[in-house]
């Protein structure tokens, strides 16, 4: 208890709208207080009459539910005070069919006009987020009229909630598309202060009254319009409120839910029986479109990867609500956000590609989401497979295509050229020399000024020893740090493979005291160690057979003397000798097996000699140069 009433100065629940006393609002100032004496009696007085009042409205009410001779009707209204010609009120008393359809929803609390059972209507979908909350009003047999608008989507309508006279919504009479409905609570409330529903009878008065106790006389103006078992007129009245006749409730005013003041003709109250569910509801108005399918996104119960499929699939359902009419928790900015966030923990996740799998760029250009795009590139990129990253630059070419010229796309232009990097470098270390290129040549055609594109092609050129196009690339400054390192390294292997062009280059081992390298003899490879120091070359006896020299008595010797021994080894004549583009005829070498090493020979300065030597041991090269 926490609100307190000004008029009688009991207190109520701190969502009560009226006093449980005295049925004053909470809402309303206090009265000019009076002499004690005389409020006493004013207060007496005044509740005295109200009694007398409601049990006369009553029971005359309840003559007439009963088909007893009722009250004489009020002075007949003339066409242009809202009045219904006999032809309108015919076509009124023809009923429409109702079609079934549905789901569950949720809701309420409230405190009690005098005479009404005023609670709050709270409306949740499956995962409980609450849909709308209002306050409105029920009749004596349970029926509530709800606007189309505050289901749609809905789980659960609960009325008051934890408070008397509660219930629940599951049944009802609605037909597709009619903008307002009758629902009935299970259980019905029970409560002598609730008043029956009726159809509003033209030749009456009507009474408006709204949650806050405030009443005024009303008549509808000339041109209501017919939406199912209900008469639409115009009224400037945002707040909730009712119309009452003779002690009945015979419309509603859903207030800023639904615009206009609604009075029911449909059939009369012992006549009336649910005949749709909510589910029923669902099925006809909800289910199977684009946000149905969509607002997975918003229950935490489903991970990520389903969710982001739903979100997926979404896109090939049809749009079965306008944009004003998608309930506010399932518009496109907290959409948005959950998408965001899902995608988010996929980034950070150890299967980001699982995630990139999960939705597709439709469905993100749904969400008119230029940093979802983003996000969504950056999980094909931190994914790094080649065949997703060829779905990325698929989806980047449309997204450039239609919104080429929107700064707000232009973060996610800039990611394009880092697909394409990726995807060189991918293949690269997959193996695939040859489509690591082609993503090289082919992001340099669509993004000639990206300066890492710029300088993968310049690294491409060096190795095919294009070294004048190389060097035309690296001339070119960069920005980013980690791209000056990589310019820099390319830029000291230019200048080194400018010291050795036209020349030969050994590479072997840094520091190594031996150099090893195979040398075309007569087009047989045959392994050498090269050896600065020595005078002659030899070749070892197993490479005889396949170079087709035979050695005989007749073959000339030569005297080799070593540290332990000295001897006699053939000499043979040598076809063409290549080492690497460096090129010698007519040598001859000595047959002759290096201890340990059968199978290697000796290349001396007969063959060396013949070139300039640049020896760097230090980069483990060694430089020939013709003379």
């Amino acid at each position: 208890m926490s609100r307190q009433c000004l008029q009688c100065e009991s207190f109520n629940d701190d969502d009560a709208l009226h006093c449980d006393q005295c049925g004053a609002s909470l809402d309303a100032p206090p009265r000019t207080p009076l002499r004690p004496r005389a409020a006493q009696f004013a207060q007496a007085l005044a509740v005295g009459l109200l009694v007398g009042l409601a049990w006369w409205g009553i029971q005359q009410n309840r003559v007439g539910l009963s088909g007893a001779k009722t009250a004489p009707p009020g002075p007949a209204k003339s066409a242009s005070s809202g009045t219904l010609s006999g032809e309108e009120e015919g076509r009124v008393e023809s009923g429409d069919d109702f079609l079934l359809n549905d789901p569950d929803l949720l809701g309420s609390h409230s405190g009690a006009t005098p005479g009404l059972l005023w609670g709050w209507v709270v409306v949740t979908d499956p995962t409980g987020l609450t849909l709308s909350r209002w306050p409105a009003v029920a009749t004596s047999g349970g029926w509530l009229a709800l606007p189309r608008v505050s289901l749609l989507g809905a789980e659960t309508v609960r009325f008051r909630d934890g408070k008397l006279g509660q219930g629940e919504v599951s049944k009802g009479r609605f037909r597709r598309s009619d903008d307002l409905s009758l629902w009935q609570l299970d259980p019905i409330p029970v409560r002598s202060s609730s008043v029956p529903l009726a159809r509003w009878d033209s030749q009456s008065p009507l009474l408006l009254l709204d949650s806050t106790g405030q009443q005024k006389e009303w008549e509808p103006a000339p041109g209501l319009i017919r939406n199912g078992n209900f008469l639409r007129g115009s009224i400037d009245h945002p707040e909730p409120a009712v119309l009452l006749q003779q002690g009945a409730i015979v419309g509603w005013i859903p207030g800023a839910t639904l615009e206009g003041a609604w009075l029911w003709v449909g059939p009369d109250p012992d006549q009336l029986a649910p005949s749709a569910t909510l589910k029923d509801f669902q099925a006809a108005e909800f289910d199977g479109g684009k946000i149905a399918a969509a607002r997975a996104l918003l229950d935490p119960q489903l991970d990520d990867l389903t969710a982001l499929l739903r979100l997926d699939g979404a896109i090939g359902k049809p749009a079965r609500l306008p944009t004003e009419e998608i309930p506010v928790p399932y518009r496109s900015k907290p959409l948005f956000e959950a998408a965001r966030g899902r995608l988010l923990r996929g980034v950070n996740s150890e299967v980001p590609g699982a995630y990139f799998d999960a939705v597709g760029v439709d469905a993100l250009l749904w969400l008119e989401g230029p940093e979802l795009c983003s996000i969504w590139l950056s999980l094909a990129l931190r994914d790094g497979r080649v065949d997703r990253l060829s779905r990325a630059v698929e989806a980047g070419d449309l997204l450039y295509r239609n919104r080429a010229e929107d700064p707000a796309w232009q973060r996610v232009f800039q990611l394009l050229p880092d697909l394409f990097v990726t995807g060189a470098e991918s293949s690269r270390s997959d193996g695939l020399g040859t489509e690591a290129i082609d993503w090289i040549v082919v992001g340099r055609a669509r993004f000639p000024a990206d300066d890492a594109l710029r300088l993968l092609d310049a690294e491409r050129l060096l190795d095919a020893h294009e070294l004048d196009s190389c060097e035309e690339l690296l001339q070119i400054e960069v920005g980013r740090n980690d791209l000056k390192l990589l310019r820099q390294g390319l830029l000291a292997r230019l200048k080194l493979e400018r010291r050795v062009e036209g020349r030969v280059l050994i590479e072997f081992p840094i520091g190594s005291a031996v150099i090893e390298a195979t040398a075309w003899v007569g087009g047989v490879p045959i392994a050498f160690i090269i050896d600065t120091g020595a005078s002659a070359t030899s070749i070892p006896s197993s490479a005889l057979a396949a170079l087709g020299i035979i050695v005989d008595q007749n073959t000339p010797r030569r005297r080799i003397r070593t540290a332990s021994d000295e001897f006699e080894a053939p000499v043979v004549a040598l076809p063409r000798v290549d080492l690497g583009g460096a090129v010698v005829t007519g040598m001859q070498a000595t047959v002759l097996d290096l201890p340990g090493q059968p199978d290697t020979g000796l290349l001396g300065l007969d063959f060396l000699g013949r070139f300039r030597i640049d020896l760097d041991v230090d980069r483990g090269w060694l430089i020939l140069e013709p003379r």
